[in-house]
């Protein structure tokens, strides 16, 4: 693939724009012309889309042998040796011109000749691709033979499933996936209604199918969360092992006050078995194993999870078909795959044990899987060589994720902008290419904000190992889970571990041009100040450094040398500062994320960060502004949380872009500075308030006439205890589209809502007003609205009628009704155009 040198291509085009800052007078025409000389190999070599798709199949099903393609294959080894060599000329020679503001005349032979050096070769490869032949075969039938192949080996079927990539098609499963209500009514039978003892109900994929997202709807179900008493969604994957599995169980399913007793007990599965037994044999529980591979995995839960004959339940979802053939039937006899019943539960035993097997294809099992490899799958690999650099950058860039994990999509949007996958540095960029990768089928939506938007993604197992191995093939990523040994790490630019902390034992034997060095593994662990200080001290080219969720006493030592860092994310809890030391040196961050941080102390340096977009802390207070010597934060889009001292008109008014913004503090002390400042925010589209005064009942906050910008499209209330009704303020916001009530918002017993107001409002989420017992709304009011909750409404004898005559409105949730209110939407006839949920206990 041409990832590599495309990548480097677009560097060059951000040097040359000036967007790393301004090049020495000896570079600028050196670069130009390589810019231009790879240019043209990377047009040549769309013409090898056919060429480079049979490379692409090799990799997926590791079968080199079978017809060679020596010529381009050695040509890609020297591009990929071109772009690595390219790169570290720039990091050494060009860039510590810019940010160091070194005089470059006594160093401009030294780049002239490194710059002449690289185009010396890139036309050398010119003339190399010149001389080479097409893979001399019909690739039609080359696909036949893999299909052929793909019906021995499960690796075959997930590379040619990776590469079914139309959006049609994708579409249809999404939109087929939304409209299993009846099958969503019998899975959820089965697991509230079924036998007492512990059952297992395992669900297989189909066409039109998901069998995780149809299991993740079933486990979100609020019917299925006030059945079971406690509930655990475990992910398993074909690297299935067993003391992960038991850990991972364990971490889910028990309180955090109770984890760090058991956990102590890291070399004794016995012991942690006894515990998890204690804290469930009084419990009705729910665990889902998704993505299971083998027999062994049965056999372990049987003898880590107690039979409480209380009605709870394990749902899995089941990769490998093959292991059903160990399962017997009513009369003894062994599973046949071609015997499995197309809709309808199969009663089945795995040594003695209940289980009931849901697959909901309209073919035999056997059908289905020969239907699966019947599709055309040369047109998909062809369409996937084609695809933009841009779109390949992010699609392997999902294999730094380990398998199964919920993926935040503006961490997402975040490491893409900071890997310079995107051209503009946009998160509403970022965001099409995310929802494009979605309708392609690369990846699945997990959950969606109030608004719509993409909150967090996830893939299934049969796409991840595919991305994984081309990644590392093609000297994308390194990844020790998937090279032990280590021989792909030689010239690659990023490092992720997203198994445990093990896999940091090997990173002293990393290239010390590393870009990135991700730890995106959901275990927790401390991270030993000499490891974190020695990542500081050995990859001094960092772009990107996350280590996630591994404990930090402190921030590393020598972090304040990584000049170059665009993203840095960390888990320090008890930080209570950003020093100047820290943050005098990163002025080219683009990202601060620290999550656990709590900071009442920030250094003045960090004004002078006007790159950065992404603040993100657990809480952090602004400095005033120094003076005429810093700059503004004029690239900052997003804050949480801020505390609301810093919501001074001088400190908010140089954050001009701010976008995204949760304040959270005393709102009641600092309510008269807040009425001042936030209506200058002109870009401002999402506000979040979260109270958290010391006395909160005594709270007296005040909603102001024209307190907050027009611009917002976001509004969010938390514990502030408003006196006075707050749609008559609110409802003048022209843009509003989602409005949240929460815990605490709101005292009053009633809610007015006049004609005309709320003009945009899509969403309405009142919670937690324990004491609303009338609401009323103007005959214009709303006219946008699709979405109400109201959680919990025991005191709410009525519904405003103007609700249904909204034409968009068409989803109602009501939590603890008054029974005159239930009874009023059971009576309720046009239930079939809305979708009324009551909860507990139903209509």
């Amino acid at each position: 693939m041409d990832i590599n040198l495309g990548l480097f291509s677009e560097r060059l085009r951000r040097l040359l724009a000036g967007e790393e800052g301004t090049l020495p007078d000896a570079a600028k025409e050196e670069i130009q012309n390589l810019h231009t000389e790879i240019e043209v190999v990377t047009s040549w070599l769309r013409d090898y889309d056919y060429d480079l798709a049979w490379l692409l199949m090799q990799i997926g099903a590791a079968a080199e042998d079978q017809i060679h393609s020596t010529d381009l294959k050695a040509i890609m080894k020297e591009i990929n040796r071109f772009a690595y060599e390219s790169e570290k000329v720039i990091d050494t020679f060009i860039i510590p011109t810019i940010t160091e503001q070194q005089k470059s005349g006594s160093r401009s032979k030294e780049i002239r000749d490194a710059l002449l050096g690289l185009q010396s070769k890139i036309i050398d490869i010119k003339q190399w691709m010149q001389q080479i032949e097409h893979i001399p075969f019909d690739i039609i039938d080359v696909f036949k033979l893999y299909k052929a192949e793909a019906r021995k080996s499960p690796a075959f079927l997930c590379f040619f499933k990776f590469f079914k990539t139309e959006a049609s098609s994708f579409k249809k499963r999404d939109n087929d996936i939304v409209g299993l209500d009846d099958k969503m009514e019998e899975l959820l039978d089965h697991l509230i209604e079924g036998p007492p003892q512990l059952s297992v109900v395992a669900v297989l994929d189909s066409v039109g199918l998901d069998k995780t997202a149809f299991a993740a709807e079933a486990y979100n179900s609020n019917y299925v969360k006030h059945y079971f008493d406690c509930q655990a969604w475990v992910p398993v994957s074909i690297l299935y092992q067993p003391d992960s599995l038991l850990d991972n169980i364990i971490k889910f399913l028990m309180p955090s006050s109770k984890l760090s007793e058991v956990m102590e007990d890291r070399d004794y599965e016995m012991r942690k078995i006894i515990h998890l037994h204690g804290y469930l044999m009084s419990k009705r529980y729910l665990i889902v194993l998704d993505d299971v591979w083998t027999n062994d995995v049965w056999e372990f839960i049987q003898e880590i999870l107690p039979d409480n004959l209380n009605g709870s339940r394990v749902l899995t979802t089941v990769s490998n078909i093959e292991i059903l053939t160990s399962f017997q039937l009513e009369n003894g006899q062994h599973i046949r795959l071609d015997l499995v019943p197309a809709g309808g539960p199969l009663r089945v035993t795995y040594e003695g044990w209940p289980f009931l097997i849901l697959y909901h294809g309209s073919l035999s099992l056997e059908e289905n899987r020969e239907k699966i490899l019947a599709e055309p799958f040369g047109d998909q690999v062809l369409t996937y060589s084609k695809f933009p650099l841009y779109f390949k950058l992010c699609g392997l860039y999902l294999s730094v994720f380990p398998l199964h994990s919920e993926i935040s999509a503006r961490q997402l949007y975040q490491l893409w902008i900071a890997e310079g996958f995107v051209r503009d540095n946009s998160e509403a960029t970022a965001e099409e290419i995310l929802e494009e990768l979605i309708d392609r089928g690369f990846i699945q939506v997990k959950r969606r904000k109030a608004s719509g938007t993409i909150k967090t993604c996830s893939f299934s197992s049969l796409v991840w190992p595919t991305i994984l191995a081309v990644a590392c093939t093609v000297e994308f990523i390194y990844a020790p889970v998937m090279d032990p040994q280590g021989k792909s790490r030689k010239r690659v630019r990023r490092f992720c571990a997203n198994v445990n902390l093990g896999e940091l034992d090997s990173f002293d034997r990393l290239d010390s041009y590393l870009h990135s060095f991700l730890y995106l593994s959901p275990e927790s662990d401390h991270l030993n100040p000499r490891d974190s200080m020695k990542i500081c001290k050995m990859f001094k080219f960092l772009r990107v450094l996350d280590l996630g969720s591994l404990f930090l006493d402190q921030y590393p030592a020598g972090i304040e040398n990584l000049s170059r860092l665009r993203y840095l994310k960390l888990n320090i809890p008890s930080l209570k500062s950003l020093p100047s030391s820290l943050l005098s040196n990163l002025l080219n961050l683009y990202t601060l994320d620290m999550p656990s941080s709590y900071i009442d102390h920030t250094a003045d340096d960090i004004w002078k960060l006007n790159k950065l977009r992404h603040l993100n802390f657990g809480l952090i207070t602004l400095p005033a502004h120094p003076g005429k010597y810093c700059s503004s934060l004029e690239n900052l889009n997003f804050i949480s949380a801020l505390h609301p001292r810093c919501c001074t008109p001088d400190i908010l008014g140089r954050l001009p872009k701010l976008g995204s913004l949760q304040i959270c503090g005393d709102l009641n002390y600092y309510q008269s500075l807040l009425s001042k400042s936030l209506h200058g925010l002109s870009c401002l589209e999402s506000l979040k308030l979260v109270n958290e005064s010391k006395m909160p009942r005594l709270s007296k906050i005040v909603l102001f006439e024209n307190q907050f910008p027009p611009s917002l499209t976001h509004l969010s209330f938390s514990n502030t205890d408003l006196i006075d009704d707050p749609m008559p303020t609110l409802q003048k916001l022209p843009y509003l589209q989602v409005l949240k009530l929460k815990q605490n918002s709101y005292s009053g017993r009633k809610l007015a809502c006049g004609s005309d107001g709320f003009p945009k409002l899509k969403v309405l989420h009142l919670k937690s007003m324990l004491w609303l017992e009338e609401w009323t709304m103007g005959n214009e009011a709303m006219p946008k609205l699709e979405c109400l909750v109201v959680n919990p409404c025991a005191y709410l004898k009525r519904l405003p009628e103007h609700l249904w005559c909204m034409k968009n409105f068409k989803k109602l949730e009501l939590w603890w009704p008054q029974p005159e209110l239930r009874q009023k939407m059971r009576d309720f006839e046009d239930t079939e155009r809305y979708d009324i949920q009551i909860y507990p206990f139903g209509m």
